[in-house]
């Protein structure tokens, strides 16, 4: 799941864009993942925060993981 693997990189464990895009791009009918392979296919880091936090709110995760989100870089 796209939880895991932020929750997996908070935790310290090794983070590749190219693995967070190549999940999100196999589990399209999950809620938001289209659009966080999109914005790290094609967007700014920006993008790929925002599109994070929406799939946070989306699924119904802590919000309290945006503040995570943004406070590292994901491209």
């Amino acid at each position: 799941m796209i939880i895991d693997i932020i929750l997996d990189r908070k935790d310290g464990i090794n983070y590749k864009a190219k693995n967070l895009y190549n999940y999100a791009m196999g589990c399209q009918d999950v809620a938001g993942a289209t659009n966080i392979a999109d914005s790290l296919d094609n967007g700014t880091d920006k993008q790929v925060k925002k599109a994070l936090c929406h799939y946070i709110i989306d699924n119904d995760y802590d919000i309290d993981i945006c503040k995570y989100i943004n406070s590292v870089n994901w491209l």
